[in-house]
């Protein structure tokens, strides 16, 4: 029998995020688990190579991709910076690490089997799948 369509998004987003986890250690990032406020934003510091993640942050993001998010500023932003999670702030690097988190996501989600017209077909089902909907801008400039 085949999974339904909600139990078979659940098992791609449990294995996504297993993955990007993986990426996470490979790249020699550690992260914290601190359940604070749902107003506490998941943080990255360069310096010490570390994403605090709050499960608690009120967000419409799916925890993969705001794992992916901080992951990026740790690879790609400034040194000496901080970050807080912002996704929708029009800053260069919050976009810069919005791109780098999907386009990790998306090679994850679609591996090598997937064309980049494939990619594109199934654009929809990646960003419902990943709760993008309001960067679908940025999805679609980056597939």
């Amino acid at each position: 029998m085949y999974p339904s369509f909600y139990d078979a998004n659940e098992i791609a987003l449990s294995e996504v995020t297993d993955v990007v986890y993986e990426k996470i250690a490979e790249n020699n990032i550690n992260v914290i688990n601190i359940s604070a406020s749902e107003t506490d934003s998941d943080i990255a510091n360069i310096n010490k190579r570390v994403i605090v993640f709050n499960p608690n942050f009120d967000t419409t993001f799916s925890v993969p991709f705001r794992l992916a998010h901080e992951m990026s500023h740790v690879l790609y932003g400034s040194r000496s910076k901080t970050y807080t999670f912002s996704p929708l702030s029009k800053s260069t690097e919050e976009i810069e690490a919005n791109l780098n988190g999907i386009q990790i996501l998306a090679d994850i989600f679609f591996g090598d089997y997937y064309s980049a017209t494939q990619r594109w077909e199934h654009r929809y089902r990646f960003i419902e799948l990943f709760d993008l909907q309001p960067i679908t801008h940025l999805v679609e400039r980056c597939l």
